[in-house]
């Protein structure tokens, strides 16, 4: 198995080199070097919680004042940050070894979209605005693409507690490419999402809206397709479904495939007291409809059944929860929604950003020491484990 070697992630070099072309150090031998800084904000304070100026200042190799650091954090700082984070995970995902599985060969990759948010303190609710009310009135949200073949997270981009994932998902069909097979929940639900993503010659799997218009093109006339009155008259457990949605105002059509597959009936009970709860706290009622839908699991794919077998559908599917399970280490190991900073944004962004480095090389140790272990020995290793045993380590030199 081809392994990644860790000491070459990022180089001093290629530090440097980013320093001065983002412009977050314009002449040699001042009074913070770069490759230091970054070395004490990604590993340094690996194990601290929210670091404040002051334990920065004492890692540091050369002296320097709280005042003076906390003038370093500016915007050429995040641009920086930024930049050294792209490059970690573009080494990482150059150097991955996709997985091996005869469902997924049909596919480039098969990418993951999902997002995970926190709230911060109100003094940043310009940059980072939350809903408010009982919730915070400062939130960051990160939206992450994670390639479930490779096992390396291609996006992570820090937004706005406020911006709904229906409004980002438009990003996702730029990363886009032939044969990938993309995979969201219906939180990112977009007719022209997946129509860039189809004219791209990609796929997608989602969760069905129900309450998009589905059609049918009989004798050259498009019929408006009864999706619920079909599902009733079903006998069988799972049904599919060719049609096509569009989108009125550009008049644009997409054909897509529904696989439907009936749900157990506690499940079923259950969504529907989840609706009821849901409509009853905004003063509404449900629809039959709604409630008649909450018997049935529903998939939109514009992969053919020959690509994407009907009965594997929701099996995939469950594959998204791969990405929460990354959140869920990412936030109570590696604590990276934690921060002292209560107003300079540009902080919170290089913070975060340091957190990130270290998160994406830690995941990557963790997939290679998984793969490896699974093929030779058929056991697995928690991410909590390697974390303990990599905080134990003694203090590498890092410059």
């Amino acid at each position: 198995m081809k392994q990644i070697d860790f000491a070459k992630v990022i180089t001093p070099q290629e530090v440097y080199r980013a320093a001065r072309e983002t412009k977050f150090v314009q002449r040699a031998g001042g009074k913070i070097d770069p490759f230091d800084f970054l070395m004490t904000m990604v590993f340094r304070l690996a194990t601290s919680t929210a670091p404040g100026l002051s334990l920065i200042c004492s890692l540091l190799n050369k002296k320097i004042s709280r005042e003076g650091v906390h003038q370093r954090f500016t915007e050429r700082a995040c641009v920086f940050f930024r930049r050294c984070l792209q490059i970690v995970m573009m080494k990482i995902i150059l150097e991955a070894q996709p997985i091996e599985v005869r469902l997924l060969q049909p596919f480039n990759r098969v990418l993951i979209y999902d997002s995970c948010s926190w709230d911060i303190a109100s003094g940043l609710r310009d940059i980072f605005p939350g809903s408010g009310g009982c919730a915070s009135d400062a939130n960051c949200k990160l939206q992450t693409g994670y390639d479930f073949k490779s096992g390396s997270v291609l996006l992570a981009e820090d937004t706005k507690g406020t911006l709904p994932d229906q409004g980002y998902s438009k990003n996702i069909a730029l990363f886009t490419q032939k044969n990938d097979l993309t995979i969201t929940d219906l939180g990112y639900w977009s007719f022209e999402t997946f129509y860039q993503i189809d004219s791209k010659g990609g796929f997608f799997l989602s969760r069905f809206n129900t309450q998009v218009n589905l059609w049918k093109l009989i004798n050259g006339e498009y019929k408006q397709l009864e999706f619920q009155e079909t599902l009733n008259k079903q006998a069988s457990d799972s049904v599919e479904i060719d049609c096509l949605i569009r989108e009125n105002a550009k008049d644009k059509w997409l054909n897509i495939r529904l696989i439907a597959f009936r749900a157990p009936e506690e499940v079923a009970n259950m969504r529907r007291k989840r609706l009821r709860d849901k409509a009853k706290r905004k003063g509404r009622t449900p629809s039959q409809k709604s409630l008649d839908l909450c018997d049935w699991s529903i998939f939109a794919t514009n992969a053919s059944a020959q690509l994407l077998p009907g009965e594997m559908v929701r099996s995939l599917y469950r594959v998204r929860w791969c990405v929460e399970l990354i959140f869920k280490s990412w936030r109570s190991i590696l604590r990276i929604h934690l921060s002292n900073v209560r107003k300079n944004h540009y902080r919170l962004k290089c913070e975060l950003y340091a957190k990130l480095i270290l998160a994406m090389i830690v995941h990557a140790t963790h997939h290679h020491l998984q793969s490896y272990l699974w093929h030779k020995e058929k056991r697995e290793i928690s991410f909590y484990k390697l974390w303990s045993f990599i905080t134990d380590l003694p203090e590498p030199n890092l410059g």
